[in-house]
């Protein structure tokens, strides 16, 4: 029998380590330098010394195998009690029960596909994992009466026995403690035998205690469970002196609280008689009493929520801003929502202002607590919290609709020289972040791979592009790549999913991280996912009519059909060979102007001290600043699902020509949203295939990059004005159009000016024919005689 990949990488790893050469498993099967590979809290290698190499470990993770098993502490001196990782002495109140068997690839499937189940992927030889061992048994123990109610399992698949289960579910890391639910038919909701989904893994910013265990199973529950609708709110009402402690941040764990415009006692009496008895101004406020009961459950093991009446307590709700909800003025009024961290976070409050539904709710919550921890991640980590790549395959990839793209915002920094004033833009970091619409997230990183990585993708970028075999070959620029790359440390580095560039905040001197506007519009200008959907929420973001600058920017909008999944991920695909084809031709273009921009003012200074010049004008010509363009011109991708908005366009005013786009047919829109193109540079309907976008992006950029492969007078390539009344007949009346009142009272007057010229003009034709016509010179002037 063939041994799988996890097996025959676990023994090569113990001869490894009987060599004295530590190792770990690579995603991809290759074994890599531990320092490089993985983070210290996450052991798939065994510690083992060279003279137990060939014993069997015990199944019972709990216990030592061998004298010559060691167990790592988290760092140097340090154990995981000191860490507060597990619990140390956990209290195990059924002995009766025991822990059912480990699952193997032969019952894997039947077992989780038949209810909501938490598993432990764990390897006997992983010191996390023994220290793991009592806690997860206590939990199993302690919930298990629970867990029969909730209809949810607590299982474990020991990667050594079962190493091609583990290679199937790409499992490389232990502890990996995953949640599966069963999948359902999409129509009849029934469950379908044998399948199952992997959605989530319990948060690695959570200690792994018993409690919150239980909380992250409750929490399960709450969101996969549809019987679960019932479970009792977990939000908490709070006293006075409560609330003054969270508006304080004085407080342990993040709070999400709500403000309803109602008192206790008509809280509670909803509760008791569930119906809607909260005052008449909020008819909605027992809807959202539900949602937020809910939701409390399912945040449970990361955010406290709780309630606050404000008509019972008016003043401090008034102090917080809430006056409105604090009497009957007769006018509608709606809860209000905000959520406080603890004070050593740098900021106590965000208010809620996105829209009342239990997944937007949850995503704020869930967003916010994560990039308030300021997470130190490592380079492996990232691949794991989002779809960060090094390489991207010549193909389609296989994506999930509706697409929830990642962006991680990461504060990297060198250990040695960083300071507490340096780490004090982390607050501020974490409200720009909190303020995009995106699924941005926060967190820190020091580790150097982060640099090599950067240098990677950028070599690997420039082969994905290679797709034009009529084109030159591109190459690895070092020297533009360090152009648009260098900074000092602390900086901030932007990755997207399935992206292969990075942006980076170019950190010069000490004041740029001091620079909180510039860095603001840093992050704003980098919150986009590489390709994202556009709805109509999400209009004003990507478009700035306010905004003199946005002309240049542009927005390739494309058109899907989310229903058909091929012809989607085919279109996905297109717009991330162009996003990175254009990303890499806008570099290009911007390093050789200002190479030439330098050469230029070499050139100026080498004549001028040929000249013997004052020395003054010398100096003056060498300290003219190069301007750096990298970050002018940008283009954004998007897409419109026409199954969710059909008519999205035409409301945009994008369609003036009633083209009625299709899925594969794409426009190109400036981010002020006045003009757009909607053919290619020969006329043709323009759609998202890379040759015929490339060209006209390029044309858009700069026409002389286009105008040696295509002679100019063949270019078609003509702007429609955003909502235009007029057809293509009169295109012409876009420039008035476009100047509003103005430009028709310039029209009106220009056209009277017009039009009262050629009437005298041709008055006076009139009356010069009629002269020639009445006489014959002197002669015709004479009288004539019988």
């Amino acid at each position: 029998m063939k041994l799988s990949f996890v097996r025959a990488a676990i023994c090569f790893t113990l001869l490894l380590s009987a060599l004295g050469k530590p190792a770990a498993i690579g995603k991809g099967g290759s074994l890599e330098l531990v320092a490089d590979r993985l983070e210290i809290e996450k052991d798939v290698v065994p510690d083992v010394d060279a003279n137990v190499e060939n014993e069997k470990p015990s199944k019972k993770i709990g216990q030592e195998t061998s004298q010559g098993l060691e167990s790592k502490s988290i760092k140097e001196g340090a154990t995981l009690e000191e860490e507060g990782e597990v619990d140390v002495k956990p209290k195990v109140e059924n002995s009766d029960v025991q822990l059912p068997e480990e699952l193997t690839l032969a019952d894997f499937a039947q077992s989780t596909s038949s209810q909501l189940s938490f598993v432990e992927f764990y390897s006997p030889y992983c010191s996390h994992c023994k220290q793991l061992a009592p806690t997860w048994e206590a939990t199993y123990k302690e919930f298990y009466p629970e867990m029969k109610e909730l209809n949810i399992q607590m299982r474990q698949v020991n990667c050594i026995e079962s190493g091609d289960l583990c290679d199937k579910e790409s499992v490389d890391s232990f502890p990996s403690l995953r949640l599966y639910v069963p999948d359902t038919d999409k129509v009849t909701g029934d469950l379908i035998p044998g399948k199952l989904r992997f959605v989530g893994s319990f948060p690695r910013s959570l200690m792994r205690t018993s409690d919150n265990f239980k909380k992250y199973m409750k929490n399960a529950v709450a969101e996969y469970d549809s019987g679960a609708i019932n479970l009792p709110s977990s939000s908490q009402l709070l006293t006075v002196d409560e609330l003054l402690k969270v508006v304080a941040g004085d407080i342990e764990q993040a709070h999400f609280v709500a403000f309803f415009p109602s008192y206790d006692k008509q809280w509670k009496e909803s509760d008791s008689q569930s119906k809607n008895l909260f005052p008449s101004t909020c008819v909605d406020c027992y809807e959202y009493k539900q949602i937020w009961g809910r939701l409390s459950n399912q945040i449970l093991s990361t955010v406290k929520s709780a309630h606050v009446n404000c008509r019972s307590n008016p003043n401090i709700c008034e102090k917080l801003g809430f006056k409105d909800l604090t009497t009957g003025s007769g006018r509608p009024t709606l809860p209000k929502f905000a959520m406080f961290l603890p004070e050593k976070t740098g900021i106590v409050r965000f208010d809620y202002k996105g829209a009342y539904t239990l997944s937007d709710l949850k995503a704020f919550a869930s967003r916010l607590y994560e990039s308030s921890q300021y997470e130190k991640i490592s380079a492996t980590t990232l691949s794991e919290i989002m779809e960060y790549k090094n390489n991207l395959p010549f193909e389609p990839l296989k994506s999930y609709y509706p697409l929830n793209n990642k962006v991680s915002v990461v504060f990297y920094y060198d250990e040695e020289t960083v300071t507490e004033e340096d780490r004090a833009i982390l607050p501020y970091l974490l409200e720009y972040v909190m303020k995009s619409p995106f699924n941005v997230y926060l967190y820190t990183a020091k580790n150097k791979k982060f640099e090599r990585n950067v240098v990677t993708q950028a070599e690997n970028l420039v082969q994905f592009i290679n797709y034009d075999e009529d084109a030159p070959p591109k190459k690895f620029n070092k020297a533009m790549h360090l152009a648009t790359t260098l900074t000092a440390k602390p900086t901030i580095l932007v990755y997207r999913d399935n992206t292969l560039f990075t942006s980076i905040y170019q950190n010069f001197a000490p004041e740029d991280m001091r620079n909180h506007n510039k860095i603001e519009e840093f992050i704003k200008k980098n919150q986009f996912p590489l390709y994202q959907e556009l709805t109509p929420e999400l209009i004003k973001h990507y478009f700035n009519p306010n905004k003199e600058e946005a002309g240049a920017d542009k927005v390739v909008v494309t058109f899907i059909n989310s229903e058909d999944a091929r012809t989607t991920n085919e279109a996905l695909y297109n717009m991330s060979l162009i996003a990175h084809d254009y990303y890499s031709l806008k570099q290009e273009y911007y390093f050789n102007d200002m190479t030439k921009r330098r050469e230029e003012k070499a050139q100026n200074a080498a004549r001028l001290q040929q000249k013997n010049a004052d020395s003054v004008k010398v100096i003056k010509e060498m300290r003219k600043k190069v301007p750096h363009f990298f970050d002018s011109h940008e283009v954004l991708f998007t897409f419109i699902d026409v199954c969710n908005h059909p008519n999205l366009a035409q409301a945009q005013g994008w369609d003036i020509s009633k083209a009625n786009y299709k899925p594969g047919d794409a426009i190109i829109v400036t981010k002020d949203d006045r003009k757009y193109w909607d053919t290619n540079i020969f006329g043709k309907k323009l759609t998202n295939d890379p040759y015929e976008l490339k060209p006209v992006l390029q044309y858009l950029l700069d026409p002389e990059l286009l105008f040696g492969k295509v002679h100019e007078r063949d270019v078609r390539l003509k702007s429609k004005l955003v909502g235009s009344p007029y057809g293509d007949s009169f295109r012409f009346m876009d420039t008035v159009h476009q100047h509003g009142f103005f430009g028709y009272i310039f029209f009106l007057i220009a056209a009277y000016t017009l039009v009262a010229g050629v009437r005298k003009y041709l008055s006076m034709r009139r009356k010069s024919a009629s002269r020639t016509s009445n006489g014959l010179g002197i002669l015709g002037n004479l009288d004539k005689k019988d």
